[in-house]
């Protein structure tokens, strides 16, 4: 078993899951609206879709720093002018400037960074309009009873209501994500039962 081979491989299956999660992350629906429609993809929320990137990329920094370990006399190769180490070589100047371009570009939002990041924009409010706004912030995590005070709902009603739809409610102290997650819907879809709105279910 090679350590060279192993960290290699690891950094090159990290970046390709890392390009995926990215992708993923690039156009998730804001999470307004993610956490209010149950917005999942391959199965898995976007939540999960974060938390998978945030640790494989803890991996990635992981494995890049064996890789250095392993090939570092390879990078001192890179760094030698006339066999005296130097790190502002050219090449080093140049990959520097690339990289402080886009830190920069990104920062004061000059295209074609800008332009990145508002078609991520454009993307995520065509997904606000499909799977539809919560009538307020994270209104997910409310209990039922503090939902329809706010909503101006009668309490009763909505049980009733929701119960005759097959949906499985405890008590009324239960946040309408919990609600969701047990009966397998979305808190949107609760809240359009509450409604009557039965026939705009997806």
């Amino acid at each position: 078993m090679k350590g060279r081979k192993i960290t290699s491989l690891t950094l090159i299956l990290s970046s390709v899951l890392l390009i995926v999660t990215s992708i993923v992350l690039y156009v998730v629906p804001h999470g307004r609206v993610a956490y209010w429609s149950n917005w999942k993809y391959l199965g898995l929320t976007k939540t999960e879709w974060t938390n998978l990137h945030v640790n494989i990329g803890i991996l990635f920094v992981i494995a890049i720093f064996v890789h250095v370990y392993y090939n570092w006399k390879s990078i001192k190769s890179y760094l030698k002018i006339k066999k005296k180490l130097r790190v502002f070589t050219l090449e080093f100047n140049i990959s520097f400037l690339i990289l402080f371009i886009f830190v920069l570009g990104t920062y004061w939002q000059i295209p074609p960074f800008s332009t990145i990041l508002n078609l991520s924009e454009s993307i995520k409010d065509t997904s606000s309009e499909k799977y539809g706004e919560p009538p307020y912030g994270h209104a997910e995590l409310s209990t039922l009873k503090e939902f329809t005070k706010k909503m101006k709902l009668d309490l009763f009603t909505s049980t009733q209501l929701l119960k005759e739809a097959g949906i499985k409610v405890q008590n009324v102290d239960e946040t309408l994500q919990e609600i969701a997650e047990k009966n397998n819907t979305s808190p949107k879809n609760l809240y359009l039962i509450m409604n009557k709105n039965v026939e705009k279910l997806e």
